[in-house]
């Protein structure tokens, strides 16, 4: 694929924009309907938009009498994508979305902006990576700017907090880190295996109707924000970034920038959603970035005098 540098970049805010945006919609979503059914209305809708971009790409497909099918990609991890399309779309966003649910816009996304960090950790005794120095200061760092983002400088009102809003959302960055580390054991590329974790949801989408029929409510403006959701928060903002970093000369200049997408998102949670943002929110935002770039800037100091110290090692 030919590299592309100005388009990359191009690409990369746009995606950086839908991401920021998702928060707004999440909520104004869940003003009118309940966490089961945006999952079921979002989820639907992201698999019409990944089964639409399969069968485009396998038109395209200059190499047919290779091609692997659907099911046979699925044959070779089958427990792992099932395990993985239980996880994406089902659990991680029933979680989130009861997390969005009860905290406001502007507390829930910098939580969840945090799964990296977890990611990281859940690493080491998953793949056997070593915990390092900039593991355990983005550690310490990050869950202080959420500690601040919770409290929001109110220390002596903690009953006040919706602690269960706050699990609700740590717990969201556990699902979505141990959906990546199934997804490092898959060799199906990205789109591909995101559709057949989407397809393998289908039953459980099935149950959570079955079971919340009763209490779906009809409006147009939750249904779209529902289906604005599932089209790119779920899907194409993922194809749009893959597609940025495979053009990209500069991958570095471009995964600089989704540290854009939580501050973004702020104005889009003040302006439409009417949140006042609160100084400790910014302050907390702003904690969280600085542990996880301190995680990656101390990390690769680390790893660059390690490989400096034995030459010899791969």
């Amino acid at each position: 694929m030919e590299t592309n540098q100005k388009l990359a970049v191009k690409l990369a805010l746009f995606t950086v924009f839908l991401w920021s945006s998702v928060a707004t919609a999440f909520k104004l979503a869940l003003e009118v309907i309940s966490p089961a059914q945006l999952v079921v209305v979002a989820s639907s809708t992201s698999l019409l938009v990944l089964l639409l971009l399969h069968l485009f790409q396998s038109c395209k497909s200059e190499n047919k009498q290779h091609k692997t099918t659907l099911v046979d990609t699925f044959l070779q991890h089958p427990l792992r994508y099932l395990t993985a399309g239980f996880i994406n779309p089902i659990l991680y966003y029933f979680v989130l979305f009861a997390a969005y649910d009860r905290l406001p816009a502007q507390i829930a996304q910098p939580i969840n902006y945090t799964w990296a960090i977890v990611l990281s950790l859940l690493a080491v005794p998953v793949l056997k990576q070593r915990f390092l120095k900039g593991d355990a200061v983005g550690l310490v760092v990050c869950y202080l700017g959420v500690f601040v983002l919770v409290t929001q400088f109110n220390f002596t009102n903690l009953q006040s907090i919706d602690l269960t809003g706050v699990a609700l959302a740590v717990i969201s960055t556990i699902l979505w880190a141990c959906y990546w580390l199934i997804n490092t054991k898959i060799t199906a590329s990205p789109v591909t295996s995101l559709l057949i974790c989407f397809l393998c949801a289908i039953p459980g989408l099935v149950a959570i109707t079955l079971f919340y029929w009763q209490s779906f409510v009809w409006q147009l403006p939750s249904f779209l924000a529902s289906m604005y959701i599932g089209i790119f928060e779920m899907s194409l903002a993922f194809v749009f970034w893959l597609k940025a970093m495979r053009l990209s000369t500069n991958t570095a200049q471009i995964s600089v920038l989704i540290y854009l997408s939580p501050f973004l998102s702020l104005v889009f949670i003040y302006f439409i959603l009417g949140e006042p943002i609160h100084p400790a929110t910014l302050a907390g935002l702003l904690i969280i970035c600085i542990g996880l770039y301190l995680q990656k800037r101390l990390n690769r100091i680390v790893l660059n005098e390690s490989a400096l110290s034995n030459p010899n090692e791969p």
